[in-house]
């Protein structure tokens, strides 16, 4: 179940980096479209900075899922370093749970939110503010999936199948 599970979310990841992948293209374009427009033509436009602005948070949240899928955020591991064998395991499955306790909590906050924000029309795009409010339930429920993965992956004391590794 645990392989079929990480399975499924090495596809996850693997569509997630093309997105970003693609989303970055579009936002450093975006930028130097508009530096070049600024600098050389001393003309600007605003909805190149909207769109980048729209697009950063979009990497960010996706970006944020591959972060904890890889279990590769930043954390501060100063205490978790000073302990040993099960503590240190014990104490790693807490934090998970911790934070997957927040993002479930955040979800439906995320939600909402961006429900809220449909009837508002961004000044430069012309589009509804939920496109980049969007992200954010988005990002939290593959955050979440992430999370629950590592949870598995640590309460089974199982190590996460690299890429072309062959486990027996």
């Amino acid at each position: 179940m645990l392989k079929a599970y990480s399975k499924f979310m090495s596809i996850l990841e693997k569509i997630a980096l093309f997105i970003v992948g693609i989303l970055m293209i579009i936002m450093v374009s975006a930028m130097v479209y508009q530096v070049i427009l600024r600098y050389c033509f001393s003309n600007s436009n605003i909805w190149s900075e909207e769109l980048t602005r729209f697009l950063f948070v979009w990497v960010s949240l996706i970006g944020s899922f591959i972060a904890v899928r890889r279990n590769s955020h930043l954390k501060v591991e100063v205490f978790i370093d000073l302990m040993k064998g099960n503590t240190k395991r014990y104490f790693s499955i807490i934090i998970d749970i911790v934070v997957l306790a927040f993002l479930i909590y955040l979800l439906p906050l995320s939600y909402d939110l961006t429900m809220s924000t449909f009837v508002n029309i961004s000044a430069g795009l012309k589009v509804p503010m939920a496109v980049g409010y969007g992200a954010i339930p988005v990002g939290t429920a593959l955050m979440i999936l992430g999370m629950i993965e590592q949870l598995l992956l640590k309460i089974t004391n199982t190590e996460p199948v690299k890429e072309g590794e062959v486990k027996e």
